[in-house]
């Protein structure tokens, strides 16, 4: 796998170097399901006032945290904490905050922390930009493949963005437990902001690669959505979180999902007739209730939606 050397996405707006820079994302996209970006038109002053206010929600007494918990269901909004230094599966080592951001009509601001006093409005600034930056790339994506600009932002329907914010104490045995285990997203595209080193990303020969913590750089990943959508040509990675003994590192995690009742199918144009889709239609709420229900055993979770079960 590539060393997920950054993106410049600058070279979009050069007639010279935008043709070379789509191809890095078309290849990357189709290599790995995982790039990186900078220059990506994001300010750095609100990436950073975004790590500052995560920094010090995490920093506040537990029980002041504990007051904007939230259920501990998949998808549910709050604070939570999860620590397991076990044998028991899944792994996890972290504790995060879970914000539902689009729809407007999806904001519980009862779970937005209060402190610091800063946190709300410097959130609504970020998933702004994070929402354009999204739809660039899902545009770029969309055209990489054949497809009309705005194909993927249309296929995905209503945006669905929430935002999370994961804090990853020092472990005393993280060879014990993982932040977070290995999984694909579900939802369409992942846009991630790193602090410190710990995201590993799923290679060949069943290893894993350490995702290279650049500056002022985004970490991008497709969604098993999109793989649907694009009829498997690009595929979602398997990724997780590793922990360590000596230092916190922390993440800011802001996803793309479907509307529930979004219908989603392969595009027409990447099916070959002669083979027909590899996926089958379906609504988004199908998808959620199969993970819910953990349907899909050992397998990854988009493969049980697939007309051929031998599709990896």
């Amino acid at each position: 796998m590539a060393t997920l050397k950054p993106i410049d996405l600058s070279g979009l707006n050069d007639e010279r170097l935008a043709s070379s820079v789509r191809a890095q994302i078309a290849e990357a996209c189709e290599k790995n399901g995982f790039f990186q970006v900078i220059n990506h038109g994001v300010p750095v002053e609100l990436t950073d006032k975004l790590r500052e206010v995560g920094r010090k929600f995490f920093d506040l007494p537990t029980d002041e945290k504990l007051v904007y918990a939230g259920k501990p269901v998949i998808g549910a909004e709050g604070y939570g904490s999860r620590m397991v230094l076990t044998d028991a599966e899944p792994k996890f080592w972290r504790e995060f905050v879970e914000l539902h951001t689009l729809p407007l009509s999806q904001r519980h601001y009862n779970y937005w922390p209060q402190q610091p006093a800063e946190f709300r409005e410097t959130v609504e600034k970020y998933t702004a930009a994070l929402l354009d930056l999204a739809h660039r790339l899902l545009a770029v994506i969309s055209e990489n493949l054949g497809l009309r600009p705005t194909y993927l932002q249309e296929a995905l329907g209503e945006t669905q963005q929430n935002i999370v914010f994961q804090c990853y104490p020092p472990c005393p045995e993280p060879g014990k437990t993982l932040g977070l285990p290995a999984h694909s997203d579900i939802g369409g595209i992942t846009i991630l902001m790193q602090e410190g080193d710990g995201l590993q990303v799923a290679a060949r020969n069943d290893t894993w690669e350490l995702v290279p913590n650049y500056p002022n750089a985004f970490v991008v990943n497709l969604a098993d959505q999109i793989e649907m959508i694009t009829n498997g040509r690009y595929k979602s990675a398997n990724h997780r979180a590793i922990v360590n003994s000596d230092r916190t590192r922390r993440s800011y995690v802001t996803f793309y999902h479907p509307a529930k009742d979004q219908k989603i199918f392969p595009a027409p144009e990447l099916v070959d007739a002669k083979v027909g889709p590899l996926y089958r239609e379906l609504f988004y709420i199908e998808y959620l209730q199969a993970l819910a229900a953990g349907r899909f055993g050992d397998k990854r979770l988009v493969q049980s939606f697939a007309n051929n079960p031998q599709i990896s």
